[in-house]
């Protein structure tokens, strides 16, 4: 177990953490969406060699939470268009939010706070940079706990956990 937190939880929090710290906002929520990647690959069911969009929204729905007093509760569709948009084009817009499949997604830096104001603007969703980023250190949290508990799981993320990088730090 000691492994899997540190590859999961150390190696990509620290890279997320790294660019909060150096005043790069967009480099952080751009390696959330990876790390929600790398997650959704971990916990895809057995015998698949690649994740697809509907494992990026099974592991968003089955672990990214936020407060339950937020104006804006984390959609997978709404999160998947999201990272679509940043990881394709650097960018809030993506072909689901175009095409009103989800929400379009902005952020705001150093706020633990999500803005949703449905009667005003029913497709505009603002998130807190840092309550995103904490939300999904939890489900991470989540995630290993999971692991500790399901062999099946267990299983399966070890034998993908090689596949992620696992650049040591120098001390």
């Amino acid at each position: 177990m000691d492994l899997f937190r540190a590859v999961i939880a150390d190696c990509i929090g620290n890279d997320i953490h790294v660019c909060l710290n150096n005043n790069a906002p967009t480099g952080a929520v751009l390696l959330t969406y990876c790390a929600m990647d790398a997650m959704a690959y971990l916990s895809m069911p057995e015998g698949k060699q690649k994740a697809r969009k509907y494992d990026f929204k099974d592991w968003i729905k089955r672990y990214m939470k936020t407060d339950s007093e937020q104006p804006y509760q984390y959609n997978e569709e709404d999160l998947y268009g999201a990272r679509c948009g940043i990881v394709h084009t650097y960018g809030a817009e993506s072909d689901l939010s175009r095409e009103n499949k989800c929400k379009k997604i902005v952020y705001k830096p150093n706020c633990l706070r999500h803005f949703y104001e449905p009667t005003k603007h029913p497709d505009l969703v603002v998130l807190g940079i840092e309550l995103f980023i904490r939300d999904f250190y939890d489900a991470v949290d989540n995630f290993l706990a999971d692991i500790e508990k399901d062999d099946n799981l267990r299983k399966r993320v070890g034998n993908r956990l090689p596949k992620l990088f696992h650049i040591r730090r120098r001390h």
